[in-house]
């Protein structure tokens, strides 16, 4: 690999015979955790993750986000390499608890193993894995995704399960879902507690695996007909405590998970209170969503829809600053069909990027069968990626030497500028990843000051070498 000082790139990069296949990056991974509003890796590097969420398909049956055909084994490396190939270096992986405990206290081992290889194969390519416990309107009988059917009401337990539920989020203001809601938060014949056990399992299995970094204890979490009617409440006594009840388990076989706290969908346009009180967990992370009118390809003036976008992630990064906790969006996006989702997807990631957040995309699944009518996934029924999707391929710093000031990206000009207050102690590089796309050729670079910095063609990472003091650092680069 071969090293320049300096302000010229022409000579600095390194070639390579192709592109990084799936087991390209096979080294371990670091472990992560929160350092008060940042992510910091084991070499005490600022880290940046950008990347995927696994996908809607995983809601049904056989609960995974591609078809398994003709294998498995293929389907999933085809899966895992496309998610690799946009540069991403987390996935939300979705874990589904109908598939885990179909019954109580019987977890399913086929459907675990299936999950360790999903795991394997993402931490092979050096994908970090946030374990997301999903559910929507808590189960496939009340037309979501979820509980099992022993974690019902009985009297819902034998109803027809649905996906193809037109409109489905307004279901939560029906009796059967909000009913059922108010049944699971005053943990009604000790549903939590097999809850909790189950993610203790999980912990306890991936506890020697530092590509899984956390868990995050419920998805959308909604309040139901009680918890609507004493909000404020409901988020203390009931969400905060069972995200405490999950964290507890989760962190007793390994304290150094992050927990992930999402928001009851309600707040998904930011925090409704940037001043909310935090949840007593260690290693935590807020973990809200954010859906406006433009994720569902509804058109508004350029800078209204600015507005709102930066108004709403502005909300969450205050609530975050003031938990004095890492933000990292959970879900977020657009369906790449929409002739508007390249333009949609970059206003979000201009934000994204100024408020130094972190996320992962709403959704990557390789099938012809959709949940819910949602088509919303960024790859084709075939695992070729969708054109409304290549905004996504964009460039981020994934580690920094140092605390970031500035990070920006003009996806226009293919500009880019990332400053930083470099850490003395640190002797890890920073590293960006520079997508082949908008930066194949011969990359203009210029770092202030002047140092040694390296670009692996192979991996499309920018690696600049930390000085032997603190200093404040620059780096543009042009296509």
């Amino acid at each position: 690999m071969r090293k320049k000082k300096g302000w010229m790139v022409a000579g600095l990069l390194i070639f390579s015979a192709g592109m990084a296949s799936g087991a390209g990056n096979s080294e371990k991974l670091s472990v992560l955790r929160a350092d008060q509003n940042r992510l910091k890796d084991g070499e005490g590097r600022e880290v940046i993750l950008r990347g995927v969420n696994t996908g809607g398909r995983s809601k049904m049956p056989p609960f995974f986000p591609f078809d398994p055909e003709p294998d498995f084994e293929t389907a999933l490396n085809k899966y895992a390499d496309r998610v690799q190939s946009l540069g991403f270096n987390v996935v939300r992986l979705l874990v589904i608890y109908e598939a885990g405990e179909p019954a109580r206290g019987k977890y399913d081992q086929d459907y675990l193993q299936k999950y360790d290889a999903m795991v394997e194969a993402f931490a092979r390519r050096g994908i970090y894995i946030i374990i997301d416990s999903h559910q929507d309107l808590y189960s496939r009988r009340l037309c979501g995704d979820g509980l099992p059917d022993w974690a019902l009401p009985e009297k819902y337990q034998n109803d027809p399960a649905h996906a193809d539920c037109r409109l489905w989020s307004l279901r939560y203001f029906t009796n059967p879902v909000a009913s059922t809601a108010d049944r699971f938060w005053s943990n009604a014949d000790g549903v939590q507690d097999s809850y909790a056990a189950f993610f203790r399992m999980l912990a306890e299995r991936y506890k020697n695996e530092p590509a899984v970094i956390g868990f995050e204890p419920i998805n959308e979490p909604f309040p139901g007909w009680s918890g609507m009617a004493h909000y404020s409440e409901w988020n203390q006594e009931h969400l905060f405590r069972l995200d405490q009840k999950v964290a507890k388990a989760v962190q007793s076989a390994d304290p150094r998970y992050l927990i992930l706290v999402d928001l009851c969908p309600l707040e998904n346009q930011g925090a409704w209170n940037p001043r909310m009180t935090k949840p007593e967990i260690n290693n935590l992370v807020l973990a809200p969503h954010y859906y406006d009118p433009g994720t569902f390809g509804i058109p508004f003036g350029k800078a209204g829809q600015q507005k709102l976008i930066r108004r709403g992630l502005t909300r969450d990064r205050a609530l975050g600053d003031f938990w004095n906790s890492p933000a990292l969006l959970t879900e977020y996006g657009i369906s790449p069909l929409f002739k508007s989702a390249p333009s949609y997807i970059n206003k979000l990631y201009g934000t994204i990027d100024q408020l130094l957040l972190s996320g992962t995309f709403w959704e990557a699944s390789i099938s012809k069968t959709v949940w819910n009518l949602e088509n919303t996934s960024i790859f084709e029924p075939d695992g070729s990626l969708r054109p409304g999707a290549l905004a996504l391929d964009r460039p981020y710093p994934r580690a920094v030497s140092g605390k970031i000031d500035k990070f920006s990206f003009d996806p226009e000009t293919g500009e880019l500028e990332l400053g930083w207050r470099e850490n003395p102690e640190l002797k890890s590089p920073t590293e960006i990843y520079l997508p082949e796309r908008i930066y194949g050729g011969e990359p203009s670079i210029i770092l202030e000051p002047e140092g040694e910095f390296t670009v692996d063609r192979q991996n499309h990472l920018l690696s600049v070498s930390p000085l032997s003091g603190k200093s404040q650092r620059r780096l543009m680069v042009k296509p």
